[in-house]
């Protein structure tokens, strides 16, 4: 009998201790996934509040998933004096590290407005184009410089929201993402909705728990 009652409270402090392990990976499980969507989604507002000009919003994998845009990064009027492939500006103070990889200089108004070239090199005040202007800035034009970057999905067997900046290779920015879209109501403001999604199924419900949030983010620029 002392056996018999042993085997039953042992029995019953082992079915606690699972269960009691088991909410606990459920609950680790759903702030990594809360945690990891709350971030990415912080990120896109950023940098999308930074956007120069209207974006593009593309299909890659799943509808509308994909948003390309060209964020703002420096802006001022050219100190005059240039050549046929360089803007000044003294007022500036460039790190050397600043515009290294797909940047591009655009005139937006004033000498030589319209005219977009990318930037081959710079030092603390001046930049340095890749090809000439077809018509000089000088002190009037008043310049933006942007990169190329995006939000996307590459692949429809993962959960991984990627990002790419100039160009280069696209960056896991978060991998819990099932799904997102971004849409835009007008011409200022980006919608963003995301859906992420826990790593194991909640033993409950036979389901994995998912988390959507929601973002309207009205540009700057």
């Amino acid at each position: 009998i002392t056996v018999a009652i042993l085997s039953v409270l042992s029995a019953q402090a082992y079915n606690a201790f699972l269960s009691s392990s088991q909410r606990l990976v459920l609950q680790n499980g759903i702030v990594e996934m809360q945690t990891d969507a709350r971030a990415a989604m912080d990120f896109m507002v950023r940098e999308l509040r930074l956007a120069f000009s209207t974006p593009t919003i593309a299909t890659t994998v799943t509808p509308n998933d994909t948003i390309t845009f060209d964020r703002l990064e420096d802006a001022g009027y050219s100190s005059g004096g240039n050549s046929a492939t360089t803007l000044n500006d003294i007022r500036k103070t460039w790190p050397s590290s600043s515009f290294t990889t797909s940047y591009t200089v655009g005139i937006i108004s004033g000498t030589g407005a319209g005219q977009a070239r990318n930037i081959s090199a710079h030092t603390s005040t001046q930049l340095t184009v890749s090809s000439a202007w077809g018509t000089p800035p000088d002190s009037s034009s008043f310049y933006v410089i942007t990169r190329k970057k995006a939000f996307t999905r590459t692949s429809a067997s993962d959960s991984v929201l990627r990002y790419t900046a100039g160009g280069s290779v696209n960056q896991p920015l978060a991998d819990l993402i099932t799904s997102h879209t971004f849409s835009q109501p007008d011409a200022k403001t980006i919608g963003i909705t995301l859906t992420a999604q826990i790593r194991t199924v909640d033993r409950n419900t036979g389901q994995k728990r998912q988390y959507t949030l929601a973002e309207t983010v009205l540009r700057r620029n």
